[in-house]
């Protein structure tokens, strides 16, 4: 089993001590690092090198969506997963096209990460996406599935 470094990325406080509460009990985390503004966690990256980066895609200043673009186009990019409130096929299919694995909905965090984690640390590991049933591959079903209702 491999420990993971997380980076938690959300402006809020109340949210960010929810995800201390998660990440501290599970075994397979070796550290976690959080912070309250994509400029900060943009500035975290590089020395703190994550494993799994979980960025709300709703902040002021720089939203989750820029993070996310400008992580993916770095040296060394982690497993990158949206979190947000709102759990939508429009929002997975947005955080998937700006550079995220995937989108866990807040309301699931605690389930979700626990599986996610579980899987990443894993030796054979592979990113999965936890908005279950949507994955990278069903957006692109859905969103033709939308188009043909319009």
């Amino acid at each position: 089993m491999r420990k993971l470094r997380v980076l938690v990325v959300d402006d809020s406080a109340l949210f960010l001590g929810a995800a201390r509460n998660v990440l501290s009990v599970l075994p397979e985390v070796a550290c976690a690092e959080y912070v309250r503004s994509g400029a900060d966690a943009l500035a975290k990256l590089a020395a703190f090198c994550p494993d799994l980066m979980l960025v709300d895609v709703m902040m002021p200043g720089m939203s989750g969506f820029e993070v996310l673009r400008a992580v993916r186009d770095c040296a060394v990019v982690p497993v990158m997963y949206a979190i947000t409130m709102h759990d939508s096929a429009d929002f997975l299919a947005e955080a998937i096209k700006n550079g995220a694995d995937g989108l866990i909905p807040k309301r699931e965090f605690a389930e979700k990460i626990r599986e996610l984690i579980a899987d990443l640390a894993s030796e054979n590991a592979k990113p999965k996406v936890t908005n279950q049933p949507l994955s990278k591959n069903d957006v692109h079903t859905q969103q033709e599935q939308n188009n043909e209702t319009d």
